[in-house]
């Protein structure tokens, strides 16, 4: 009896634990609210330790693909991959699968934050720029554009090649091998598809034309007298020194410019708490070229460095493509095949952004009896209904009505409003909506032999606009203000318009061909740094959406006084720190100060004015700048105005060298003083608090804290505190979290090509890699790496080759 007794307690037992071992095996295996699935990530064999890749990881591998036959790719010891074919199918089919080997998860979010699909993966928190993503007809946009790009024989060749190596990647793909943060999201790959490129390609032009300053101008324009805003916000800042050489002669226009019409063109009136989308303060890049004539070779030297934004995985991924009748290198845009930016065997270039507004906002009237029409003409007008279907993880599916017009998507309506409060209603008219086909300019770049190539390769380089700058072999050099643009009325788009006015509409395209342009000139350098296009005399008129001119001025300067220079001077110049803004203001501003002895203002009567990663110096003019700069602007326009759309730097300090009161509009002598000492005041308080905070001296790179995210925002993957120096207002334009995304200097010999470069981070896009960061130490010290280009050939033989793929 006593037998069966404990027999039966053991039963009971037995199956407590089988059940409580069920539960938790099911509930291991079923993401909690945000969690993913902890069974399957912290499965020791392959969950997220899995990603832990060893340091001597052997890259070198065999892979067969049907219907390859031939190709090789070798690795350097950076993991650059030098990609060979026997044609361009193969080729750009390489080039997929190796950017999803390497970035797949990166170039899945990035495309899902171009299409508004992020609440599908990350939930509630990412629906509000779902929302706005789909309102801005982005989607809209790539569609369009996808059926140019598919219609064109050869940019459907490698688009459908590179989709094909996407997805053969994706197939191979076990759990185990998914990038760590598809384990942590909880979600894994879908197929890729050729309109993903076209979305990856909108996205990286709304980010560089996208935010524009209508909004804010509309109600400045209301709100300040017309003397008064047109000193504050000149169209064009006086000494500009534009990308286009003053003094080019430029062909006679084949279009009639358009009159402004009446002014009983209607601007609607708006409020502070209407503003939109302000532009980011100091966001831009450089391009320069040096002629032979300049340099100690007698070759040109072409420089770029464009700044975007700073994240992990890194926006580029270096690469080399050969086949037949192409050998490129440079950086190559994971998502999208080619080299978006480097050199050939024949020729290089670098891009810049050119600040031509290419964005217009229209206030629409929908009629007053009827909510789906609305007024243009006289006439009134059927909206066009896309429904947007936002699927949110954890939540029910989110349904968005976004109204079309003639002019393009309602962004903003009583169903959807800024995040600052935004209540009209506006339609948005984007060059990026247009059917343009980029990626046919990228591909004939890559493969152009001289100057007139590469010139027709750029003619389809429509949105975003670009500053091309351009070197060759032959050692020709020029500039293009390349993109596709309409021939405006002067003003046209500069504010708000009436979207029920017809003379508010776009006219006629300016034929590419007539964008500004100079080849050889006289000077012997081209340069541009985001700063205005062309002197007055260019007939086709354009509005400033957000030209600056810092860095241009330094630049210009330099080049200016370089004779006989080097590879080493260009890349000493791209590191440059230098502030020309405090140059120019501190003498003036320290002299308000002449009754004021402390030991402060004796270190900045010694500085350098380079902003230094270790200066203390250095912080403390930022601090006085950004002090004084408010001490200017918010008496007179409030806190209504976001900081970045105050008047500009350059423009505060030319009007402060000039005594030139702010609102009275002439010259007042000492009106600045009293400004001058309350914020050096202030910035001594701050710079004081931040020692104490950190227990010695306010180092520049402590207290901007440049860092580089992981783009799922995970502290664990990402970096801070970066020691470098720069700022937006210095050629090395490093900020907080946006700077130098890619550095090039190449050297275009008749016998070699000298190239110098890297981006800040690795060719892998795992964190468990050594290759996630490699280059990270370099880029902040400045240095660079010389890059491997090897001959189009099917068999190599360098010692820079570490690991080698023969596909077969």
């Amino acid at each position: 009896m006593a037998d069966k007794t404990k027999k039966g307690r053991f039963n009971i037992g037995g199956w407590l634990m089988v059940i409580i071992v069920t539960i938790l095996v099911y509930l291991l295996d079923k993401p909690l609210g945000s969690l993913p699935a902890l069974g399957k990530l912290l499965d020791p064999m392959n969950g997220c330790w899995a990603n832990a890749e060893p340091v001597n990881k052997d890259f070198s591998d065999g892979h067969k693909f049907e219907g390859l036959k031939g190709a090789s790719v070798w690795f350097d010891e950076r993991l650059v991959p030098h990609i060979h074919a026997g044609n361009e199918h193969d080729l750009y089919f390489l080039e997929g699968y190796i950017h999803a080997y390497f970035r797949l998860w990166q170039m899945d979010m990035q495309t899902r934050a171009a299409a508004g699909r992020v609440s599908e993966v990350a939930g509630q928190k990412a629906l509000e720029f779902d929302r706005r993503q789909r309102r801005k007809g982005m989607v809209f946009g790539a569609e369009n554009s996808l059926k140019t790009m598919e219609a064109d024989p050869r940019t459907r060749l490698i688009m459908d090649a590179y989709t094909e190596g996407i997805n053969a990647y994706i197939t191979s793909l076990k759990y185990r091998e998914l990038p760590i943060e598809y384990k942590l999201m909880g979600f894994t790959p879908e197929k890729w598809t050729n309109l993903r490129i076209a979305l990856l390609l909108k996205y990286m032009a709304d980010d560089l034309t996208g935010k524009v300053d209508d909004i804010a101008l509309t109600y400045l324009r209301g709100a300040l007298p017309k003397e008064q805003f047109e000193l504050l916000f000149p169209q064009r800042i006086e000494g500009a020194t534009p990308a286009i050489p003053a003094g080019t002669v430029f062909e006679r226009p084949s279009l009639s410019i358009p009159v402004a019409p009446a002014d009983s063109v209607a601007f609607p009136h708006f409020t502070p708490s209407d503003f939109g989308e302000p532009r980011e303060d100091g966001k831009g890049s450089n391009n320069w070229v040096v002629s032979g004539a300049r340099t100690v070779s007698g070759s040109p030297i072409l420089c770029n460095d464009p700044h975007l934004g700073l994240s992990l995985p890194s926006l580029w991924f270096e690469a080399q493509l050969q086949a037949p009748g192409i050998n490129v290198y440079g950086a190559s845009l994971p998502g999208t095949p080619g080299v978006v930016l480097g050199f050939n065997d024949s020729l290089s270039w670098g891009f810049t952004n050119n600040y031509r507004d290419v964005k217009d906002y229209y206030l629409i009237r929908p009629v007053a009896e009827n909510k789906n029409k609305y007024w243009f003409a006289g006439q009134q007008l059927d909206f066009t209904k896309r429904i947007e279907h936002i699927l949110v993880k954890g939540q029910p599916e989110l349904t968005d009505t976004v109204n079309y017009t003639v002019h393009g998507p309602v962004m903003y309506d009583d169903n959807y409003t800024d995040k600052n409060g935004l209540r009209k209603i506006l339609s948005v008219c984007w060059m990026g909506h247009r059917a343009t086909n980029e990626l046919l300019a990228v591909y004939l770049a890559n493969k152009a032999k001289n100057y007139n190539e590469f010139v027709d390769a750029i003619m389809n380089f429509q949105c975003p606009g670009q500053n091309i700058a351009y070197a060759d072999r032959q050692g020709n050099i020029a500039i293009w203000a390349q993109g596709q643009f309409i021939n405006q009325w002067k003003g046209q788009g500069r504010y708000v318009m009436d979207g029920s006015d017809s003379a508010t509409l776009w006219g006629d395209l300016i034929p590419p061909h007539e964008n500004p342009h100079v080849l050889n000139p006289q000077q012997g350098f081209v340069s541009s740094a985001n700063q205005v296009t062309t002197d007055s005399t260019y007939p086709y008129a354009y509005n400033n959406g957000g030209f600056v001119n810092l860095r241009a001025w330094r630049i210009n300067e330099m080049l200016g006084k370089a004779h006989k220079v080097s590879i080493d001077d260009m890349c000493k110049i791209q590191n440059d720190v230098h502030s020309y803004l405090a140059e120019h203001m501190l003498p003036g501003m320290l002299s308000y100060c002449t009754s004021i002895d402390e030991p402060f203002l004796n270190g900045l009567r010694k500085w350098d004015y380079n902003l230094s990663a270790e200066s203390a110096d250095a912080t403390l003019f930022q601090l006085w700048w950004k002090y004084f700069f408010e001490g200017v602007w918010y008496p007179i326009l409030g806190g209504h105005v976001p900081y970045s759309l105050m008047p500009l730097q350059e423009r505060t300090m030319q009007l402060f060298l000039a005594d030139i009161h702010p609102v009275k509009g002439f010259h007042v002598d000492g009106y600045y003083s009293s400004i001058v000492i309350k914020s050096y005041a202030q910035a001594v308080d701050s710079v004081k608090n931040i020692a104490n905070d950190r227990g010695g001296l306010a180092q520049w790179y402590q207290v901007k804290n440049t860092s580089i995210n992981h783009l799922a925002k995970l502290p664990a993957f990402s970096y801070d505190h970066l020691k470098v120096g720069g700022w937006g207002n210095t050629i090395n334009a490093v900020k907080e979290n946006h700077g130098p995304s890619w550095r090039l200097v190449v050297q275009m010999g008749k016998e070699e090509i000298e190239a110098y470069g890297l981006y800040p981070g690795g060719q892998s896009g795992n964190p468990g890699s050594k290759y996630y960061a490699t280059f990270l130490d370099h880029w902040v010290e400045g240095k660079y790496y010389r890059l491997l280009f090897l001959p189009n050939a099917p068999q190599q033989n360098n010692e820079r080759i570490k690991y080698s793929w023969k596909v077969n």
